[in-house]
C-alpha cells in the first residue's frame, strides 16, 4: 500500500514536470525544425547544409548523390557560389578523376576561390604551372580513372618512366627525355593537392600520395660556370667586337650587367634608367619581372634587396646603348625594344645563345644563369661567402651547394690565406724546435 502511494506521487510529479517543461521546449523544437528545413531547402535546385567545421556544402538536383564543399559559412553566399560554378561542379557526377581535376587550377575555379578565402593568393604563373601538369601529364594517364581505384603503386610506377610531355606511360627512348626529379616532385605535389580535395569532398578516404618517397632534386643537366677563355670570347675588349658577338648594343650591355652583378634575368629585365647610378657604378636591385609575365613587377625572388656594382666597361656600354635607344627617359625600361615592356625572358635566352654561338662556342645548354654561377664562383677569389651571398640574394648553404664551381686557380686564390696561415704556423713550430 505504501508502494502504491509512492508511485502515485511520482507520476504526479512527472506530469507536473512535463507541464512546466513542454511549453518551454516546444518553441525551441519548432525553431530547430524550421532552421533545419531552411538549411536543406532548395534554391533553384540547389540545397545547402552545414558541415561540422561550419562550412556550407551544396548539392544539385541533377546530381543529388554528391554534397560538395564550398568556401563559405554563409548559406546565401554558398548558394551564389554554387550557381556560378554549377556547370563545372555538376560535371563531377560522372565520378572520373578528370571530372574533378580538369579545371582545378584555373584562376576562377572553386578550389582557387576557396584558397583565396583562406588567405592563399597564388600567382598566375603558379596556377598555370599546376594546370600544365594536370593537362600534360595527369589527365592523359588518370583522366578516365575512378579516383577510388588509383593506387599508390600505380602512381609511383607511372612516375618512374614518365617522359617530358609524354603520352600515357611512355618510357624514355626514341628521342624522348625523362623528366627531371624536381619536375616529378612538382607533379606529385599537384596530385596530392587534387587527392586532398577529393578527401575533403568525401570521394576518397585516404590520399594515395601519402608515403610515396620524393625524387632527388638534383638536376639532370646542372648549370655550371663559364670558363675564363669563353668569357673572353663572349666579352671581347672593344665595343665593335662586342656588338658583333651580341648583335646590338642593348644585348651587349645587358649581358655585361648579368656578368657584373650575378643578377637573375627577371631582375635585370625590370631595370629602368632611373635605377642605375652611373656616377657610382651602382644598381640597387629591389625588384624583378614575375615569371611567366611580360611586365608584372614584383620583389626579387627571395625578397632580398641587393647591391650591384658595375665595371667601368659596363657603364660605358650602358651609356652607348642609352644614346642609341629611343626609350631613354628615366622611367623607361633599360632593356626594351618597344618601350611598353622589357624584353621577354624567352627573347633574352635566345639572344644569349645566339651570342654564345656567334662567339664560336658550342654550348647549347648554357643560359644567362651561367653568368650568375660564374659570378658566384669567380668572386670567391676576392670576397667571402657571406659577402657573395649578400650580392646574390641567396644563402651561404645554397651558394656552396649550387653556385660554387671553382677551377684550380679560383680554388687556390680563394684559399691562399689559409696557406699563409699554415705556413706561418709551420715556421713558428720550426723555430720552437730549434
Amino acid at each position: 500500500m505504501f508502494e502504491q502511494a509512492h508511485n502515485s506521487i511520482y507520476y504526479k510529479e512527472l506530469v507536473t514536470c512535463f507541464a512546466i517543461v513542454l511549453p518551454v521546449m516546444l518553441p525551441v523544437y519548432r525553431y530547430l525544425a524550421y532552421t533545419t528545413s531552411m538549411s536543406h531547402r532548395a534554391t533553384d535546385g540547389i540545397r545547402a547544409k552545414v558541415r561540422k567545421d561550419g562550412y556550407q556544402t551544396v548539392h544539385f538536383e541533377e546530381s543529388p548523390e554528391h554534397w560538395i564543399a564550398t568556401p563559405y559559412t554563409d548559406r546565401d553566399k554558398a548558394i551564389k557560389w554554387a550557381k556560378r560554378n554549377r556547370a563545372m561542379l555538376v560535371n563531377r557526377r560522372n565520378d572520373t578523376f578528370g571530372a574533378y581535376c580538369a579545371d582545378l587550377f584555373r584562376p576562377a575555379s572553386p578550389w582557387v576561390e576557396r584558397m583565396r578565402k583562406k588567405g592563399h593568393h597564388y600567382t598566375d604563373k603558379y596556377l598555370a604551372n599546376r594546370q600544365g601538369y594536370v593537362d600534360n601529364y595527369i589527365l592523359p594517364e588518370f583522366g578516365d580513372a575512378d579516383p577510388r581505384a588509383i593506387s599508390r603503386r600505380e602512381i609511383d610506377d607511372w612516375l618512374l618512366i614518365l617522359c617530358k610531355r609524354g603520352p600515357k606511360s611512355t618510357a624514355p627512348g626514341a628521342g624522348r627525355k625523362e623528366l627531371a626529379g624536381a619536375t616529378k616532385n612538382k607533379i606529385l605535389y599537384t596530385l596530392s593537392i587534387i587527392f586532398e580535395e577529393l578527401r575533403d569532398l568525401d570521394v576518397i578516404a585516404e590520399n594515395p600520395i601519402s608515403g610515396i618517397r620524393s625524387y632527388s632534386n638534383a638536376p639532370i643537366a646542372p648549370r655550371g660556370v663559364i670558363d675564363r677563355e669563353s668569357l673572353d670570347r663572349i666579352f671581347p675588349a672593344t665595343h665593335g667586337a662586342l656588338v658583333r658577338v651580341w648583335g646590338s648594343s642593348m644585348w651587349a650591355a645587358m649581358m655585361l650587367v648579368f656578368a657584373d652583378t650575378g643578377s637573375r634575368p627577371g631582375e635585370v629585365r625590370a631595370l629602368t634608367w632611373r635605377d642605375i647610378d652611373i656616377a657610382k657604378r651602382f644598381i640597387p636591385i629591389r625588384k624583378g619581372i614575375e615569371s611567366g609575365t611580360t611586365d608584372k613587377i614584383k620583389g626579387t625572388k627571395t625578397g632580398a634587396v641587393k647591391a650591384g656594382f658595375l665595371s667601368t666597361r659596363t657603364v660605358q656600354e650602358l651609356e652607348i646603348w642609352r644614346a642609341e635607344s629611343r626609350f631613354a627617359g628615366d622611367g623607361d625600361y633599360v632593356f626594351t625594344l618597344t618601350g611598353a615592356a622589357p624584353v621577354t625572358d624567352e627573347g633574352t635566352l635566345k639572344a644569349f645563345r645566339r651570342g654564345v654561338t656567334g662567339a664560336g662556342i658550342d654550348a647549347a645548354n648554357w643560359t644567362p644563369y651561367w653568368l650568375r654561377h660564374s659570378f658566384a664562383t669567380y668572386q670567391m677569389e676576392t670576397l667571402t661567402d657571406e659577402e657573395i651571398v649578400r650580392l646574390m640574394g641567396t644563402s651561404v648553404e645554397i651558394k656552396r651547394r649550387h653556385y660554387a664551381h671553382p677551377d684550380d686557380m679560383t680554388l687556390y686564390l680563394s684559399t691562399k690565406d689559409m696557406q699563409d696561415k699554415i705556413d706561418e704556423a709551420r715556421e713558428k713550430l720550426g723555430r720552437a724546435l730549434e
